[in-house]
């Protein structure tokens, strides 16, 4: 049989029936289908574990077996390993089931690494990664050689093409009557109508075919479009093959996994069942928070760093993709990864809590308005923290040091002998932001600016989540004194930066978590800068100048105006950039007209260079709002962008206060629209009797009065201040 060697780039890992199927994107600009055979594996491991059972066992599930010996997570100590290794991918799931059952899950490692992950820690071909493939004829990989390393700033990638499917109009589409598809591609847009059933579908697959995208994105794709699509052909017998051909295809196109619903950092939120292609990605915008926040570029730099193929990224936290990294960080120093965490929390008195468990250091603000301020923000402050001090859940309060490196004010220490799992993790993730932020600002084409914006805002929520998983219940690696520890010394270099600041002659009027805000009468932005230079040189942790606003407005508390909360100000930088958190138009639930009130206010206010200037605007802006009401009260306004969104916090029959969204919940309940704990609603607030209405038409009459009292208070929340 002929061989050949293909150049190019990893396009995607999916498991079949022999391995994995490679599809690769060639050099030469082809999408082919290539064959590994892989066999997946997990350890059981352990002093207690007697070989004989496990032989036994490993026969009974037609599992090959091989003896070896790994390090024990917390001890550091070695232990004798046995790994499993399954025949096939798809036999890797029930046979960790049978493991755990017949030797309990504290004997079980590395025992819920998918078979996409492990295959990309084995050989190396990781997601989007560059590699030469020595293949034979039939597509069968005989060996690869690695030309690239996810760490690279500047690794080249082939140009990807896109198409946009989609409902037209806004919201969800069960929501409201169904309109026309669009099929969007090269900025033409084609609509097609379903009543015209087969033809419908044929037309829809030959523009598929004629685009041949390598990213399909769709809106509202998982829940509602393709779960559609799929019916109808089901019904009408009409092919459907949304994913690219393979010569030798015996794997569904389009593969289904599980809805789910979740708790994260206090919110339901809910995953609707993903439907991924064969050969080509589908995103689906509305199911994807990495997408919204990073774009393919993101989910790009997320998939090569963390193994785990595209579109399951899409569709997973950040928390998942450090998760990964934490695995293969584990894996390549031979460390056994538990199966499930079971790490107890250490005994605490109430003093000791007290004292541990503040979380990081918050002030109220100085409230009101105030000109020339400057923002110095800690670089990326816990993870730097982490890495510096060597914080993990391995190295707290270790027995092989004491007194070890002493924690502030809570009495626990680090290790100073052993490199932390989580520290080595994030030390290249913390250096290759830093490189891209650095190739952001150089940039000099805003299409490449933004390029290395949306991969560093990527590498953003991975240490964002990393300090969170610390002390998260169920992670593997994580330790609730670890978290503690972060936090304490998080506190201990906001203080110091305060101090300083004031000691240079600056007035410290807020400080939350790892920023502040300072200001000194007539000081140039130089004099910010150094006093930057300053806190860097004597906390050790890199701080950066922000910016220096020309006014900014710490925002009253509603409840009581005479106190600012501390996380809700807008102010307008020296360069017109405008800063805002904790209002109306950052709020997911605020209708789009009332936000777009708010921002209109902002731009206006942004051109005010001093206090007074933006006072003198007091009337121009009561105007603008003025003109919003009348645009309200003359039928101006379209319904979609009154709508008012919402998350359900549980299931639908679980509500039993009579309030819009309750009332809204029964109402698209009983047109049949399924609806789960983390679905977002979308109504209006109707008719003036106090209703709300969730399936939209086209024919409702909004309730003036509510959202004439909506604008009014949203202006006032900048112009109340003025």
């Amino acid at each position: 049989m002929s061989r050949r060697e293909l150049t190019g780039w990893v396009f995607d890992v999916l498991p079949d029936t022999r391995g994995m199927t490679v599809w690769f994107r060639t050099d030469r600009g082809e999408t082919v289908a290539l064959s590994a055979p892989f066999h997946p594996s997990f350890v059981l491991a352990g002093r207690t574990l007697k070989e004989t059972n496990l032989r036994t066992a490993a026969a009974r599930w037609n599992c090959s077996l091989s003896r070896g010996e790994g390090t024990d997570f917390f001890s550091g100590k070695t232990i004798p390993a046995w790994t499993f290794t399954v025949a096939r991918p798809t036999l890797l799931g029930p046979t960790v089931r049978k493991a755990e059952k017949a030797f309990g899950p504290e004997a079980l490692f590395n025992a819920d690494i998918a078979p996409e992950q492990q295959f990309a820690y084995a050989t190396g071909l990781y997601p989007l990664s560059r590699a030469a493939i020595d293949c034979e004829g039939d597509g069968t990989i005989r060996s690869s050689r690695l030309l690239d390393s996810p760490w690279d700033v500047d690794a080249p990638l082939p140009p990807f093409s896109t198409v946009l499917l989609r409902m037209e109009g806004t919201g969800h589409p069960a929501h409201r009557r169904v309109r026309p598809l669009e099929f969007i591609a090269d900025g033409v847009t084609h609509g097609l109508l379903w009543e015209n059933g087969a033809d419908f579908l044929r037309e829809l697959m030959r523009l598929v075919e004629r685009a041949d995208p390598d990213l399909l994105v769709t809106e509202y794709g998982d829940d509602w479009l393709l779960p559609r699509l799929l019916a109808l052909a089901g019904r009408l017998r009409v092919p459907f093959p949304l994913g690219r051909p393979r010569r030798t295809a015996a794997d569904d196109p389009i593969r289904r996994a599980r809805e789910r619903s979740y708790l994260s950092y206090g919110r339901v939120v809910f995953l609707a069942a993903p439907h991924t292609l064969s050969g080509r990605w589908h995103v689906d915008a509305r199911n994807s928070f990495l997408f919204g926040e990073t774009g393919l570029p993101g989910l790009i730099e997320l998939a090569r760093l963390s193994g785990i193929p595209l579109q399951r990224v899409a569709r997973t936290s950040p928390g998942t993709a450090i998760s990964a990294m934490q695995v293969a960080t584990a894996l390549h120093r031979g460390i056994l990864v538990p199966y499930k965490k079971r790490e107890p929390e250490e005994f605490k008195s109430g003093i000791d809590l007290v004292v541990a468990d503040k979380g990081g250091l918050t002030y109220i603000p100085r409230p009101g308005m105030h000109e020339n301020v400057g923002e110095l923000d800690f670089a990326s402050m816990y993870p730097s923290l982490m890495d510096r001090y060597n914080i993990s859940p391995e190295t707290i309060n270790c027995a092989c040091c004491r007194p070890g490196r002493p924690v502030p004010e809570i009495g626990t220490h680090t290790c100073e002998r052993r490199r932390g799992l989580v520290p080595d993790t994030i030390a290249p993730i913390l250096a290759k932001r830093r490189l891209l932020k650095e190739r952001q600002k150089e940039a000099s084409d805003p299409e490449a600016r933004d390029l290395f914006k949306k991969r560093q805002t990527a590498l953003k929520w991975l240490l964002v989540v990393c300090f969170g998983f610390l002390g998260y219940r169920n992670a593997r690696f994580g330790r609730i004194e670890a978290h503690e520890a972060v936090t304490a010394w998080g506190r201990e270099k906001l203080l110091a930066a305060k101090e300083i600041a004031e000691r240079e002659g600056f007035l410290f009027l807020h400080g939350l978590t790892d920023a502040i805000w300072v200001k000194r009468d007539g000081a140039p932005g130089e004099e910010y800068r150094r006093l930057g230079e300053r806190i860097t040189e004597e906390t050790g942790m890199p701080i950066a100048l922000e910016g220096i606003y020309r006014w900014i407005a710490f925002l009253p508390s509603k409840r009581n105006p005479s106190i600012a909360v501390p996380n809700r100000f807008a102010g307008v930088f020296a360069n017109g950039e405008i800063k805002v958190r904790g209002v109306a138009l950052r709020r997911s639930d605020t209708p789009l007209f009332i936000a777009a009130l708010q921002r209109e206010l902002l731009e206006r206010m942004a051109k005010a260079g001093r206090l007074s200037e933006l006072r003198a605007m007091l009337p121009e802006l009561r105007g603008v709002v003025e003109e919003a009401v009348a645009e309200l009260r003359g039928g101006r306004v379209p319904i979609e962008e009154l709508a008012i969104v919402r998350r359900l916090s549980k299931a639908p029959d679980e509500y039993v206060a009579n309030t819009a969204a309750a009332a809204v919940t029964r109402e698209l309940c009983g047109r049949g629209i399924p609806l789960r704990p983390g679905s977002k609603i979308r109504y209006l607030l109707a008719d003036g009797k106090g209703r709300a209405m969730g399936f939209l038409d086209g024919n409702e009459i909004p309730d003036f009065a509510r959202y004439e009292a909506m604008l009014r208070e949203t202006g006032e929340e900048f112009l109340g201040s003025l």
